[in-house]
């Protein structure tokens, strides 16, 4: 009888936590770069992306840290005027506001400023890599509190700014 009780118990706690917004939340997914150029998309690849999101109690902002590695098209008009594989990994600090929400659907909006480590054809580290600041705009949606997409406008160094879209599940 004792058994049968704390098993109630802990499921009665852990149905009433999963009701509410959890503070802390690891999100992970997969991000795709839109080109805005012509042959913005010949080099473009999936990119992967993890998020640490914190949840500001009575609040409706919340903050973010993600860390992404994208694959994109660089056409660097002022060289040449074809395309060549660009790949950044990216470390960008967040702060959203999250708009009043309904019972399934959650919008937001916010605002990063990190760094990208960005290479062409050779991978992230090897040599030609280059280091700089990266300002990204972000517009999303969470569906059903575990569905996030996304749309983030990386500003960075001439020829390497992106729109990437990303889908991801919050865990």
């Amino acid at each position: 009888m004792k058994n049968f009780f704390t098993l109630l118990m802990m499921l009665c706690f852990s149905c009433m936590a999963f009701a509410q917004k959890r503070t802390v939340q690891i999100e992970a997914g997969f991000t795709y770069p839109i080109g805005l150029e012509k042959d913005g998309n010949t080099e473009s690849h999936l990119g992967l992306y993890v998020n640490g999101i914190y949840n500001f109690s009575n609040s409706p902002l919340s903050a973010k840290l993600r860390i992404s590695f994208d694959n994109y098209t660089v056409v660097m008009n002022e060289y040449n005027n074809s395309a060549d594989d660009g790949r950044s990994l990216v470390v960008l600090p967040s702060i959203n506001y999250n708009f009043p929400k309904s019972s399934k659907v959650e919008f937001y909006a916010g605002l990063g400023a990190g760094i990208t480590i960005d290479n062409m054809n050779r991978g992230v580290f090897n040599e030609g890599r280059k280091c700089c600041a990266v300002v990204a705009p972000q517009l999303g949606v969470n569906i059903i509190k575990h569905f996030n997409i996304s749309a983030q406008y990386n500003i960075t160094r001439k020829d390497f700014s992106r729109l990437m879209i990303g889908i991801g599940y919050i865990f």
